[in-house]
């Protein structure tokens, strides 16, 4: 029990960073009735991507419906953030917002019916990506979860009643002055990088793997000057296509690199395999940790770690 508080703790500090929108993603779908009950036993802290909101009405009102408007316009004009409905958050003695009692949600089949009904009716432009769920304690009993993932295409104004744009500052959210909107309108047309990795199977000799690297641009530009470097963990690096073997330069540690100044990606979401690596692992039952780095013209360098579990028989 100890150790499962202790992994939810970090896993919930990683996101005290500006972390990417698949940190949050994960932290949604690994969250349960246990981890709700242990947000209020360590008096769990509201910070920049996590809120908590108690529910009083499950067929959410009119003061409801602009509230989630404009926490959906906070979070995505920010950096993404998870709302916990069913929890009180309130300051504690030493005056810190935080999980103090979990009164649950009664109706709570309606309520998260309602919350997939308004999601895209809350912003304009919507929202992509948000998504809710059910936990369940007892029947239609429990507390729902809403997913609200950073947006390259802001800003997002909150409807429903509130016509106003709003951000996320610290464990408030806040509306949007004018400097903040005219450098998002500003900023709009960027291109938006993910790395992704698939796996081939069939490569001989039987210990060899392959994994292939995919660059996705969904940003609304073309993406110029693309390049990444990753230090693989727990394998060793048999041969590269299309990349470049860097661990001679990097005192022996498994590194490959990649960059490409002469095309571009387009703005379309599809993946395109840049190139792939063959490794062996150090061990058979070891798995693989790729430290990515990637960037382009026009976007800040991003960081992602990529697990590679081995195959079970």
């Amino acid at each position: 029990m100890q150790v499962y508080a202790r992994r939810l703790s970090s896993i919930l500090e990683i996101l005290k960073e500006k972390s990417i929108t698949m940190n949050l993603a994960e932290l949604f779908d690994q969250l349960t009735v246990f981890d709700m009950t242990e947000f209020v036993r360590l008096r769990k802290e509201e910070h920049l991507q996590l809120d908590f909101k108690t529910v009083n009405d499950s067929s959410i009102d009119k003061d409801g419906r602009k509230n989630l408007a404009k926490y959906i316009s906070g979070f995505a004009n920010s950096a993404g953030g998870i709302i916990v409905w069913g929890i009180d958050a309130r300051r504690d003695s030493h005056g810190i917002d935080c999980a103090i009692d979990a009164p649950q949600i009664n109706q709570l089949g309606q309520f998260v019916a309602r919350l997939n009904e308004l999601s895209g009716q809350s912003t304009s432009p919507v929202v992509d990506g948000v998504r809710h769920k059910a936990i369940e304690t007892s029947s239609d009993q429990g507390y729902a979860v809403t997913l609200i993932p950073e947006s390259g295409s802001g800003p997002h104004m909150a409807k429903l009643g509130e016509d106003r744009y709003y951000k996320r500052n610290g464990q408030q959210f806040l509306k949007m002055e004018h400097f903040d909107l005219e450098d998002m309108f500003g900023r709009r047309q960027k291109p938006d990088l993910k790395i992704n990795i698939s796996k081939s199977r069939d490569i001989n000799p039987p210990f060899h793997e392959q994994m292939n690297i995919l660059v996705i641009n969904s940003g609304r530009a073309l993406a110029r000057h693309v390049g990444f470097f990753a230090v693989v963990e727990g394998a060793r690096i048999i041969r590269v296509e299309h990349i470049q073997d860097f661990s001679h330069l990097n005192n022996g540690r498994q590194t490959v690199s990649y960059a490409n100044d002469q095309s571009v990606f387009h703005p379309s979401g599809i993946p395109t395999q840049v190139g792939s690596v063959i490794f062996e692992r150090t061990s058979v039952d070891e798995t693989v940790t790729i430290n990515m780095t990637y960037y382009c013209e026009h976007m800040m360098p991003q960081r992602n770690s990529i697990l590679m579990p081995p195959e079970t028989p």
